[in-house]
């Protein structure tokens, strides 16, 4: 295979999404950090701002050497600092662990449909910043007792085979009870919503 040189289209779609998504970030990290009163809360937020803002500098550099136009993005015209707060400490805390997860899958995606060594390279550090997030900000909200675990399931004492169809169907109607993928998917698909609802 040659050399790649010029980007691929899923690796310019990543650069350009990302490039909204870290800009969006920081005009709402600068808001939450100018109103959380947590010290803890308020150290997670500074951290995960600069590396919105280190991340947003590999992007430019990246769209610069490629002369390839810098998205419009969000702007300091975009938020107001001066707004009184909006969120409690812990819901800026419960939504950048959300953000984290989403952030991560994102650069996992972008990772691995990346083919140049430098965008490989960069999207593999950005994985290595948005786990960090992610585990900061779950043992944060543990240590602050603020973490609901995901159901428990009793241990089965046998692995047993699908027989028939309506095994998929039987949610509906005539019930059966959960599995255990089910019950995670819906307990943090259930998490999300609650989280995104505050928000709005």
């Amino acid at each position: 295979m040659q050399k790649q040189k010029q980007l691929t289209s899923p690796e310019i779609a990543n650069l350009w999404t990302h490039y909204i998504r870290e800009t969006l970030s920081i005009c709402v990290n600068k808001y939450m950090l100018h109103t959380i009163q947590d010290p803890e809360i308020h150290s997670l937020f500074q951290t995960a701002l600069q590396y919105s803002l280190k991340h947003i500098a590999a992007l430019k550099a990246l769209f610069k050497k490629e002369k390839f136009p810098i998205p419009k993005g969000f702007t300091e015209e975009d938020v107001n600092l001066e707004a009184p707060p909006l969120f409690t400490d812990v819901l800026c805390l419960k939504s950048l662990y959300l953000m984290s997860t989403h952030g991560h899958n994102e650069m996992s995606l972008s990772f691995t449909t990346s083919i140049r060594q430098d965008i490989v390279d960069f999207y593999y550090q950005c994985n290595l910043d948005a786990m960090e997030i992610y585990k900061k900000s779950k043992d944060l909200l543990i240590s602050k007792q603020l973490y609901q675990q995901p159901p428990v399931y009793i241990t089965p004492k046998k692995a047993e085979m699908i027989k028939q169809y309506h095994y998929v169907t039987d949610i509906f109607g005539k019930q059966r009870p959960m599995n255990a993928i089910e019950s995670g998917h819906t307990y943090f698909n259930l998490n999300k919503v609650m989280i995104s609802k505050a928000m709005i």
